[in-house]
């Protein structure tokens, strides 16, 4: 229902057909306040000047969505300020990822995108800095982080609230070991934003490159990934050079990455070939989001082998997959946490807990 949906309201206003039944937008704002997506579709709506063409009940849910994303993007964003601001003061190099700086930009809209933490990029030379001009705003409490990432999490408490704002503070946007991304060509391309001079934001080539790699990296797990991808393409897409993007990706060693990502967002919604051709057509196994973004029933068996072919097959070369295989086979105590869901960390009881997921998926007859 919400891939349908979605495709509608990407269609020129005088186009858009909104005629479905009251059971149909009970099971959209469902599907909706699971990605929560409310606040996009409003803003889409309301840009279009078709939000008096829904049913009330499903407008006023839509409302409430977007008032609270609006409320937290604000604080978000002047928690933001203040991060930016005293990098800049201490000469710091740095790049706001996402947040609502992104969705401003990108959606013509401050709270159309949810945001829920701040993302910044930092040279690696100045991570330290950077980690100490953040605990001096408060962000004192680190978080758990894979040691092997290219990141590090920081917490600060809320008056009146019982979650605490993160910052992540990247300086690489992908594991180093599995590619040859130039952070350094990224931080030539990057221009200075508003009137700072050590605050830069990536340029649209970049800005969309990097969303390809994010949604990659997240295994496309969400239709924000792909509402990201898509909507940079309508805007931008006369500025965007696919070939330039493909030639930079081969260079970097993250081509297959790139093409398969863009491959599956295409297979989801074709029309964007007609703004942003893609040199080739091919078509990928994505039962597993057919399952948990289209809510169709897939078998465990072409569940799991797609998955592994998506995990697997995205590296151009074979010293960095079999370094993401060693690094499955042999994963770090964080990862190996994250996947047994509790504290009793055992490379026994996780090769038991997959071959048991293998036999269940055999066991189906790849039904």
């Amino acid at each position: 229902m919400i891939c349908s949906f979605i495709k509608e309201i990407y269609k020129e206003s005088s186009s858009i057909q909104l005629t479905y039944s009251t059971e149909e937008y009970k099971t959209l704002e469902t599907e909706l306040n699971h990605f929560n997506l409310g606040p996009y579709i409003y803003s889409v709506l309301k840009q279009k000047r078709h939000l008096d063409k829904i049913p009330t009940e499903f407008k006023d849910a839509l409302t409430s969505q977007y008032q609270s994303q609006l409320i937290q993007n604000l604080l978000i964003k002047s928690q933001t300020d203040l991060v930016l601001s005293l990098l800049e003061k201490k000469r710091i190099f740095v790049i706001p990822l996402k947040g609502p700086l992104f969705s401003k930009k990108y959606f013509d809209d401050f709270a159309a995108r949810s945001s829920s933490d701040i993302d910044i990029l930092v040279k690696e030379v100045q991570v330290d800095k950077a980690i100490e001009c953040i605990k001096s705003l408060g962000f004192k409490t680190e978080e758990k982080n894979d040691e092997g990432h290219f990141h590090k999490t920081f917490s600060k408490p809320l008056p009146g609230s019982d979650i605490p704002i993160l910052i992540e503070i990247h300086w690489n946007l992908l594991k180093e070991n599995t590619s040859n991304l130039s952070m350094d060509e990224l931080w030539n391309h990057a221009i200075p934003l508003g009137n700072y001079q050590f605050v830069k934001e990536l340029s649209t080539f970049y800005t969309f490159y990097f969303i390809i790699l994010h949604a990659w990296r997240h295994n496309l797990d969400s239709m924000k990934h792909f509402l990201d991808i898509i909507q940079i393409i309508h805007k931008h897409h006369d500025e965007l050079d696919i070939e330039w993007l493909f030639q930079t990706a081969k260079k970097h060693k993250t081509f297959k990455r790139v093409k398969r990502t863009l491959s599956i967002v295409y297979q989801m919604f074709p029309h964007t070939n007609h703004l942003l051709e893609l040199p080739f057509r091919k078509e990928y196994a994505i039962s597993w989001l057919n399952e948990g973004i289209l809510g169709e029933r897939v078998g465990k068996r072409k569940l799991y082998i797609d998955f592994i072919d998506y995990q697997f097959n995205s590296y151009d070369t074979l010293y960095h997959r079999c370094i993401a295989l060693f690094e499955w086979l042999v994963p770090s105590k964080f990862e190996l946490a994250a996947e047994l869901k509790h504290t009793r960390l055992s490379y026994l009881q996780l090769y038991k807990q997959r071959g048991n997921g293998l036999l269940s998926s055999i066991s189906s007859k790849g039904k």
